[in-house]
């Protein structure tokens, strides 16, 4: 069945992944050249505090008249690498947790699904929020946080597609002809688990980026001057009715981004299971 929206945009199913991938595409560039792209640095006052947009000013100023234009290029770069970080960190640990507790059966699993859901208790945002309170602010502290606050979650869904593909006949057999749970489990299993793995880790990555602007909106990436997308919403709050641009363009920046990473993550599995 075709979605409403996608017909009246005129894409079949088989290209719905087209504008969320030109979305991201165009994110990744413009953030990684940022430096062509723009004509100012993000932190140096080149205009009059909220100067409209104009010349060699495209968003205008902010309330400390640095360019928007360039701190949204430059902020786009820290919030993709910060939230990568973080996302790495959430799928390495998750992975592991959910193989070791699919493969090796007894106290090993006891241990680590206990562990897990008394995390999952606690919602992934909220567990970001404890480390940051308990570690300080600091951008490198939130990646910290939000990685080990996404682990739970990912070790247990990897932990049940781990245990399905356990049951797979070609794991059965090679148990039976001698071969170690270790030796099924690097050759069989994660190998047979790679697409939906991507698939899960597509997921949280929409997951990081949201924690990684909410912690950064309240403040506890440290320094508010540094270019991030979270952070240049919370000080466009101050001047909404004057300039709202200042916090509606990082805010839909944030929003699209995410948007695009979920509609990826939902076609890929589509995909994978069509």
């Amino acid at each position: 069945m075709i979605p409403r929206g996608m017909m009246r945009l005129g894409l079949s199913p088989r290209w719905r992944f087209l504008p969320p991938f030109c979305w991201l595409l165009l994110v990744l560039v413009v953030a990684i050249f940022a430096p062509s792209l723009t004509a100012h640095a993000p932190l140096d006052p080149v205009a009059p505090p909220l100067a409209s947009p104009g010349p060699g000013l495209p968003f205008g100023a902010d309330a400390l008249g640095r360019d928007l234009w360039a701190r949204l290029a430059f902020g786009g770069r820290m919030t993709l690498l910060a939230s990568c970080a973080a996302l790495a960190l959430t799928a390495l640990l998750g992975t592991l947790l959910g193989l070791a507790a699919a493969v090796w059966r007894g106290w090993p699993e006891r241990l680590i699904v206990l562990g897990t859901n008394a995390a999952l208790a606690i919602p992934g945002l909220l567990l970001a929020m404890l480390f940051v309170a308990g570690l300080g602010p600091g951008v490198p502290t939130v990646v910290l946080a939000i990685g080990l606050g996404g682990a739970p979650g990912f070790a247990r869904v990897a932990r049940t597609l781990f245990l399905q593909l356990r049951e797979r006949g070609y794991v059965v057999a090679a148990g039976a002809l001698g071969a170690g749970m270790a030796w099924s489990a690097r050759q069989h299993i994660l190998p047979n688990a790679r697409l939906s793995l991507t698939a899960l880790v597509t997921t949280h990555f929409a997951w990081s980026i949201l924690a990684l602007t909410t912690l950064s909106f309240l403040g506890l990436t440290g320094d508010p001057s540094l270019p991030e997308w979270g952070s240049m919403m919370n000080a466009g709050r101050q001047v909404l009715f004057l300039a709202p641009i200042v916090s509606l363009a990082p805010g839909a920046a944030i929003a699209l981004t995410i948007l695009a990473v979920q509609d990826l993550s939902q076609w890929r599995l589509r995909a994978d299971g069509g």
